[in-house]
């Protein structure tokens, strides 16, 4: 919280305290702390600390445009509520109230429904592209709101740098950049689906996540800078819905108005149309990814209104200015940008490798002639696939030939240039002491101590080696005066003891298991338990279950046939309490809770338990590799029919998905969130199974509030699940 001590907006978001600026470049964090309209491009955006939530949150701000009065103001060097003299608030952030008068944006707090029909306009555009369902590449938009003249934009902080900061250091390979175009078409296609056109894809506003993915934000900022230059960034209105409103006896007048609306939307006419584009100039700037020639054009020359192409354009603009480090046209002037686009063709991309072809094709004139969405997904999804390997350089080592008929099973060994390399000892018999006599004179004693020992002959002769060995030794005094004494230990006596120790603890584990662990198979005394996989259940071989004479039967001794009969109840000690183990006459085997009641679903492959408010849902292996492939984790996400009504909600999360493989066995488990039809929040674990090239299912859905009791029962269900019932 001591970072945080600067103002605070809308009494909730507390900005850091950052030491003014001398000019609109100078900022502590690599932000700009004024905007300044010849480079327009650089939003001025902030950490802020979130008092009702207790986290971090990223602050974008729009400057509004300001209204100078016609008198003359009283100046002075200071200005009031922590305001410098220039405007500026000690937090580095431009403030639009005028120094020593109060204007019409001197509110003392957040204003969400401002007066003015400009500011409103563009509060109302960030807000409903903050509305917009959330998605794995674009930034969530928490709060926006009006405060100190401008319009404040409060999204999620991502651990992620801009593009426009990587760009600064070195551009990127082609194939990476194709890599961050895929992820920026994805997101562009999510947008398209819902009516919304992006406008605002710049070096900027695209973010390079710590896991390498490509994050696009800046659209609520960008719909909101379009809502102030005059045009309506707002969805459109498709024709067929006016027609359907007219033939359903909606007034002429009413009518009318949304055809000027849905006009209005798609281009402004006249002068009004050249206003819009003469402030469009002015707050967006000479940025090449936000001028597409559709966007460029004067009035008097017409055109189709720009669609879902102008994104496309920018996505080229982009990856050129990703793998040249610069623009493909010059960025001096926005009016001279805005000429250029489209009288000259863009500047080759000689950088761009086998990107090239894309770059070109999304940089032509003509919206018309620009690959689509889907194409355009194609093309990138080759180049990534043809991505070559990283190469390692300096950190590649390789390891030279044996030289002679040397043991080919050692490796060679590499030492760096100048290392010292001790050279090996001679080998030395072991000298045993002289026998000393039983009764020496004291005297003799003294000269026996004071004379050093005679080395014998063989040591001796080893001395003027040791000399000469000294020179590749680090150490102090004789090698024979340090090692003496040390009788060295071969070193395959290591290697055989702990092989021995190794073989020891591989008899010690098998006895282990031999004695403590339960048995397995028919002798198995109580049956095993439904978590053992190794173990069978109470069914009669064949993989069908045993006949009961419970309420299911005739009591004759005649089964039914496999999914028309009565569940086979057993109950093995260590299941839960108030679970039982089930062989279903489907073929597979299950835990149940106790009092479920078994149902057959509306799909002929769907066998339900359901009880409590709570469903376990089983699909014994209806459908089959063959059509769905062998990836369980890709059947799970995009084509398992019991998670559609999860893959059409309007509001859909999914966490903890992975695949398991076991042996032979591939699995795949999730968690999934989704709202139904009726409004009503549902969560379900579920896990995909290949078992003999057929998929089994085992889901438990629940409402949103039973998270606890879903993951028990799922535990117990899939733990004890097994195809054949065996």
């Amino acid at each position: 919280m001591d970072e945080y001590a600067g103002r605070v907006l809308a009494e909730r978001y507390r900005l850091p305290v950052r030491p003014l600026a001398d000019g609109p470049d100078a900022a502590a964090d690599g932000f700009d702390v004024t905007f300044d309209v010849s480079c327009p491009d650089r939003s001025p955006a902030t950490r802020a600390f979130d008092t009702y939530s207790g986290q971090e949150v990223l602050i974008r701000q729009v400057p509004l445009p300001e209204v100078v009065d016609a008198e003359i103001v009283a100046g002075g060097d200071g200005g009031a509520d922590g305001f410098a003299a220039d405007g500026r608030a000690q937090d580095g952030f431009a403030s639009r109230v005028p120094a020593g008068r109060p204007g019409r944006w001197a509110a003392a707090g957040a204003d969400r429904d401002p007066r003015d029909p400009v500011v409103r306009r563009a509060l109302q555009a960030a807000t409903a592209a903050a509305q917009l369902p959330d998605h794995p590449l674009l930034d969530q938009v928490f709060d926006v709101f009006v405060q100190d003249g401008s319009l404040w934009i409060v999204g999620e902080l991502l651990p992620a740098r801009p593009l426009a900061a990587l760009l600064a250091g070195r551009t990127l390979s082609p194939h990476r950049a194709a890599e961050i175009a895929a992820d920026l078409l994805t997101a562009l296609r999510a947008l398209h689906a819902h009516g919304w056109l992006h406008r605002n894809v710049t070096a900027g506003t695209v973010l390079v996540c710590d896991d390498g993915r490509a994050v696009l934000t800046g659209l609520a900022a960008g719909a909101a800078q379009e809502a102030l230059c005059g045009y309506d960034p707002l969805p459109r209105v498709p024709a067929a819905v006016l027609l359907v409103k007219a033939a359903a006896g909606s007034g002429a007048g009413e009518a009318g108005e949304e055809g000027a609306a849905g006009a209005a939307a798609g281009g402004l006419t006249g002068l009004a149309a050249e206003r819009a584009r003469q402030a469009r100039l002015q707050v967006v700037g000479p940025v090449t990814e936000r001028w597409a020639p559709e966007q460029a054009g004067p009035v008097d020359e017409g055109g189709a209104p720009p669609g879902p192409a102008v994104d496309l354009w920018a996505v080229g603009a982009l990856l050129f200015r990703a793998v040249q480090g610069r623009p493909p046209f010059p960025e001096d002037s926005a009016v001279e940008l805005a000429r250029l686009v489209r009288a000259q063709a863009p500047a080759e991309a000689s950088a761009g490798g086998v990107l090239r072809p894309v770059i070109e094709a999304l940089l032509r004139a003509d919206p018309a002639g620009r690959p689509g969405a889907e194409e355009l997904r194609g093309r990138l999804r080759a180049l990534v696939r043809t991505a070559p390997e990283p190469d390692l350089g300096r950190r590649m080592v390789s390891l030279p030939a044996l030289e002679g008929p040397g043991d080919p099973r050692r490796l060679p060994i590499l030492r760096r240039r100048g290392e010292l390399v001790r050279r090996g000892r001679p080998k030395r018999p072991r000298v045993r002491p002289r026998a000393v006599p039983s009764g020496p004179s004291r005297s003799g004693e003294r000269s026996a101590a004071s004379r050093p020992p005679k080395p014998p002959r063989s040591s001796a002769r080893s001395a003027g080696a040791e000399a000469g060995e000294s020179l590749g030794r680090v150490g102090v005094g004789p090698a024979g005066q340090r090692d003496a004494g040390r009788q060295p230990r071969a070193p395959r006596s290591l290697g055989r003891v702990l092989l021995t120790v190794i073989l020891l603890l591989v008899v010690a584990g098998i006895a282990y298991a031999m004695v403590f662990l339960p048995k397995s198979g028919r002798a198995a005394a109580g049956g095993p338990s439904g978590a053992d996989l190794s173990g069978t259940s109470g069914a009669v071989p064949g993989n069908s279950p045993a006949p009961s004479s419970g309420p299911g039967d005739d009591g004759k001794g005649t089964g039914r046939p496999p999914g028309a009969g009565t569940p086979q109840t057993t109950t093995p000690g260590d299941l839960a309490a108030g679970f039982e183990l089930r062989t279903d006459p489907a073929g597979f085997q299950i835990a149940v809770p106790k009092g479920w009641q078994r149902r057959t679903g509306p799909d002929r492959g769907q066998v339900r338990y359901a009880g409590g408010g709570y469903e376990l849902l089983v699909v014994p292996g209806r459908d089959t590799t063959a059509r769905f492939g062998a990836d369980p984790l890709a059947y799970q996400q995009d084509a398992e029919p019991e998670l559609a009504a999860f893959r059409g909600a309007g509001w859909s999360s999914a966490a903890g998905l992975r695949r398991i493989d076991v042996g032979q066995t591939a699995m795949a488990e999730g968690t999934f969130s989704w709202k139904d039809g009726g409004g009503r929040q549902v969560y379900a674990r579920n896990l995909a199974m290949i078992d003999r090239g057929r998929y089994h299912l085992v889901q438990v859905i629940g409402p949103e509030a039973g998270h606890a009791e879903v993951d028990r029962l799922y535990a117990q269900a899939s733990s004890a699940y097994r195809p054949d019932g065996s």
